[in-house]
């Protein structure tokens, strides 16, 4: 997996830090580089680090002694005494993702070097989808998970969960979650951290998407972008700098609320679904195609029951009403990524999401957005799909532990 990595100095300037202090630091800096480079030596680390050849071996027999470390034996000789073979733990301990979608819970978890050994899903019945039984399910979930990954629950350091609304990320607390029951000033992270036991971050669902797009997807490299979700809501997640962007309220990127041309304009209420995703969220685009069906008298029980993406499979075989239904979704969401595009000026707009992935949907937008002369950011769908959520939350989950893997 990909972290940053700095080289740590030896003997700073100013104020002397303790030896504690500077252990710490060399191995820390050296965690992220067997974490990077597994499997290497005890010299490729030297290299690679810039510390002296004794602060390497004092650091990773300190690693070995957390059980972080581990020794694979003699390497190849390129002449002289053969290399003594290092490499990360990776199974030290696990982290886990959670996405609560709008009619789903699923939970993946991870080594720590990002490798998803198992997942686990459920789909929720109306008494589940409260505040209180979703942690009872995750709960439920991990179990399941460290009994498939043949490991212990004590040995997951992380959870890190995506919630379908406007998120607090410092308190962990979703502030609204339409889509779901009762879920208004939810203080997320410290149920989950109540229910399990294992330390907890709490983030809005899109938000996580596009950190998994950048860490290992269609973002990856890129600086600033957009991820646009859409599924059964619709939400943006916003990156400049190269950082999440998270706004004064937290309320970044809940494009769902944003107008849509040609409709009145209500006002905004945070525990209702917005405009923009009542129009063109899964059950916005089914509900355009019912009605269209009706006034062309072509309704049957079998088209009736299709859902969005299957719509769009239908305008890719030519069916003129399917095509419709595509233009008029690809129409509201050019006229969105524009608007973003004018104020924030991204150079990618990354598609994803159950609905918002669909090659048709993009093909769409990028025709509309090639009218442009400016404010036409390039198009992507998701190379990580449905996953992307769950990519993000171990990438922060990972994040969270590095400190804690040498407390």
């Amino acid at each position: 997996m990909r972290f940053t990595t700095s080289t740590s100095i030896e003997y700073p300037t100013g104020t002397p830090s303790r030896p504690s202090h500077l252990r710490q630091s060399n191995a820390r800096t050296l965690l992220r580089l067997l974490r990077e480079n597994s499997p290497c030596s005890k010299a490729d680390l030297v290299r690679l680090s810039g510390l002296s050849a004794p602060t390497v071996s004092s650091a990773v027999t300190y690693l070995e002694s957390l059980n972080l470390v581990e020794n694979l034996g003699d390497g190849e000789s390129s002449g002289g005494r053969p290399p003594e073979m290092l490499r990360f733990n990776a199974t030290h301990g696990y982290v886990a993702g959670v996405d609560i979608g709008g009619t789903r819970l699923r939970m993946v978890l991870a080594d720590l070097n990002g490798r998803i050994v198992t997942q686990w899903a459920t789909q929720f019945t109306e008494k589940q989808r409260t505040p209180k039984a979703v942690c009872g399910l995750i709960h439920d979930g991990l179990k399941m998970m460290c009994q498939d990954a043949s490991t212990s629950l004590k040995k997951v350091l992380h959870i890190t969960v995506g919630a379908p609304g406007v998120t607090n990320v410092n308190s962990g607390v979703v502030l609204s979650a339409p889509n779901l029951r009762d879920w208004n000033d939810v203080p997320l992270r410290s149920m989950i951290e109540r229910e399990i036991g294992t330390e907890a971050t709490v983030e809005n669902d899109t938000n996580l998407a596009a950190v998994g797009e950048q860490w290992r997807g269609s973002a990856s490299g890129i600086e600033n972008f957009i991820f646009i979700a859409l599924g059964t809501g619709v939400g943006a997640g916003i990156f400049l700098r190269g950082h999440l962007h998270h706004g004064a309220n937290w309320s970044a990127g809940e494009i769902g609320y944003s107008a849509v041309h040609g409709q009145p304009r209500r006002t905004i209420e945070v525990h209702q679904t917005g405009q923009m995703e009542r129009s063109i969220g899964g059950l916005g685009i089914e509900a355009e195609w019912q009605k269209l069906l009706a006034r062309e008298r072509r309704s049957t029980p079998e088209l009736a029951k299709l859902r969005a993406t299957e719509i769009f499979d239908l305008a890719v075989d030519g069916d003129r009403l399917a095509i419709q239904v595509v233009n008029s979704t690809s129409q509201i969401l050019t006229d969105c990524i524009v608007e973003m595009s004018l104020v924030l000026d991204p150079e990618v707009v990354i598609l994803g999401g159950g609905v918002g992935s669909h090659p048709e949907l993009c093909r769409g937008t990028e025709k509309l957005l090639a009218h442009n002369e400016f404010a036409r950011p390039q198009v992507r769908s998701s190379s990580l799909g449905t996953q992307a959520q769950l990519h993000g939350a171990i990438f922060l989950s990972l994040t969270a532990t590095e400190a804690r893997l040498l407390a």
